[in-house]
């Protein structure tokens, strides 16, 4: 019982351990540019096989000097990407823009949820 007790608390911690490890190895890659109060997110399969579909979008922007949560928007996307290939789009927040800001991009399909983060100071 102690030899099945012991293996089963190892197996955990393994599995615990190993889970960080997927986050080093991006499905897709992500870029956002600005362009006043729209961004173009260019998105990039980096697979050795197709991702798809890219389900949705989602991105927030924060004012960066009192933390607070200036737009959130969700861009709804059926599109597969083969090996390599990339797409690129515009969303746009439809509130004023503060002076600094951060937008954090969420992009969700098959393989799980890749993000990425955009600071203008």
């Amino acid at each position: 019982m102690k030899l099945i007790t012991r293996s089963a608390i190892a197996l955990v911690f393994l599995i615990g351990l190993a889970k960080p490890l997927l986050a080093t190895n991006p499905d897709v890659a992500i870029r956002i540019r600005p362009v006043k109060n729209c961004f173009t997110i260019l998105i990039k399969n980096v697979r050795g096989t197709p991702v798809g579909p890219i389900t949705a979008v989602d991105m927030t922007i924060f004012d960066q000097k009192n933390c607070q949560r200036v737009c959130q928007t969700k861009m709804k996307l059926q599109k597969k990407l083969a090996i390599c290939q990339s797409l690129d789009f515009n969303i746009c927040c439809n509130k004023p823009l503060p002076l600094s800001y951060i937008v954090y991009v969420r992009v969700y399909h098959n393989f799980g949820m890749n993000e990425e983060w955009f600071f203008q100071p």
